[in-house]
């Protein structure tokens, strides 16, 4: 059976050959904790969910004249991982 051809990394500037997307010597750098892991855990859905309901529109389009509705949580101020500061209120026990 054929064999997929082997491509470049995806790393710019790499021009190694490989079968995956990035080559060992690249691939530690595009590597990304879970969502859990990077904190986004059950209290996390509960509290985006409970803040899509009272925002239902994207405050972006809204500086805009434009109402789209909202999908995406953001932070305007980067929480850094301080679970204090997300989304500017407690999230739920």
């Amino acid at each position: 059976m054929p064999h997929k051809p082997l491509t470049t990394c995806k790393h710019p500037g790499c021009p190694k050959l490989i079968a995956a997307t990035f080559c060992e010597e690249n691939k530690h750098l595009h590597e990304r904790a879970s969502a859990s892991e990077r904190g986004y855990d059950h209290r996390w859905r509960a509290a985006r969910k409970k803040y899509l309901k009272e925002h239902p529109f994207c405050v972006k389009c809204q500086q805009k004249n434009k109402l789209v509705k909202a999908v995406v949580v953001d932070h305007i101020v980067p929480h850094r991982g301080d679970k204090t500061c997300v989304l500017n209120f407690k999230l739920p026990d």
